[in-house]
């Protein structure tokens, strides 16, 4: 919601999780229209949603696009007045009231802009695709194993593709690679540091004879080669990606060390206005373009933030280089402290 608009039944809070990007339609005007997401069934005219940061209402509104007014007060205090037609906003809907809150509380009202100074990346490069999958030992694997695992990486199911978009890239620490061969057998994803294949079970896998299967092919795995086992269901990825997710992590946990931050992230230095920086802590929250994230660190007027693979991936903070301004907001709970400081 934009400054001065309040609805009177509620007060929007966001989490600064990025649900969304959208590419923009039109702005001008102080108008702006963009994509409606296939994933926003719910909204109705008069909803807020967090763009690029900023807590807008919904005025119009179509399975097609979503429009917005956006008042001088906005356009003068954000990035929202520069976003030409093709750019990409982050998106996110206001919080439910029984909903998790995953990152800080977020109002979207943003304070002021800050320009980026330098964006060092020490992410992975991913793999080229005809690699993702491939075995050390190639003289060892017969041909039309290779021509079958490289076609599976292609027609990937539909859980597949959900679980492969959480595991590529290293996002939890070790790299996994898909349809992996080994002798005659392939690994839906195999995470060979960790010695650990992920299966996921279509509904064949429901019978009694494909399960005694499984479990011969497991431990083969295991006795063999060292290499546990974890099966999903379908249903199970695609109903709660990240408890699957969240059990993966707890197995590597229990395998290996934790992986060290280093190098597996990218940092992001922006210069703030210094009216901000009372309010922006080390290791505290802060929203940059609507993203909750942490200050890893402050120079003079200079904050570094640390971005891991996902957040690089999935919002416009990967697109993000030296010269471009984004959306600011402070942690809330900082402003009052700091408040409560001054008129103590």
């Amino acid at each position: 919601m934009e400054r001065g608009k309040w609805k009177e039944e509620s007060v929007p809070v966001f989490t600064g999780i990025i649900e969304a990007t959208a590419k923009v339609l039109s702005n001008a005007s102080g108008s702006l229209e963009i994509e409606c997401p296939t994933t926003f069934t719910d909204l109705r005219i008069g909803s807020s949603i967090s763009v690029a940061g900023v807590c807008l209402t919904i005025k119009k509104l179509n399975k097609k696009c979503i429009q917005f007014d956006v008042i001088a007060e906005t356009l003068s205090k954000t990035t929202l007045g520069s976003y030409k037609e093709g750019d990409r906003v982050n998106l996110e809907r206001a919080m439910k009231a029984d909903g998790r809150l995953d990152g800080h509380i977020v109002q979207g009202h943003v304070e002021a802009t800050g320009k980026v100074v330098s964006v060092s990346s020490s992410i992975p490069r991913p793999l080229p695709p005809e690699e993702e999958g491939e075995n050390a030992h190639k003289p060892q694997m017969g041909g039309n194993m290779l021509f079958f695992s490289r076609n599976l990486r292609k027609k990937m199911t539909e859980s597949e593709s959900l679980l492969w978009k959480a595991l590529r890239y290293d996002q939890i620490g070790v790299r996994f690679r898909r349809q992996f061969v080994l002798e005659t057998r392939i690994m839906d994803f195999y995470a060979p540091s960790a010695k650990l294949c992920i299966e996921v079970d279509g509904g064949v896998h429901d019978s009694p004879t494909q399960k005694k299967e499984d479990l011969v092919r497991d431990q083969y795995l295991l006795k063999d080669h060292g290499i546990h086992t974890l099966r999903f269901a379908n249903e199970e990825i695609l109903k709660d990606r990240k408890n699957v997710v969240h059990i993966i992590q707890n197995f590597l946990k229990n395998v290996s060390p934790p992986p060290p931050e280093e190098g597996l992230g990218v940092e992001v230095n922006i210069v703030v206005p210094t009216a901000l920086l009372p309010n922006i802590i080390p290791k505290g929250s802060i929203a940059i373009d609507g993203v909750s994230l942490t200050v890893a660190s402050i120079e003079g007027d200079r904050i570094t933030v640390a971005l891991i693979p996902h957040t690089w991936e999935n919002t416009t903070l990967g697109t993000l280089k030296e010269g471009d301004c984004v959306n600011i907001e402070t942690d809330i709970l900082a402003r009052h402290a700091q408040k409560l400081k001054a008129s103590s």
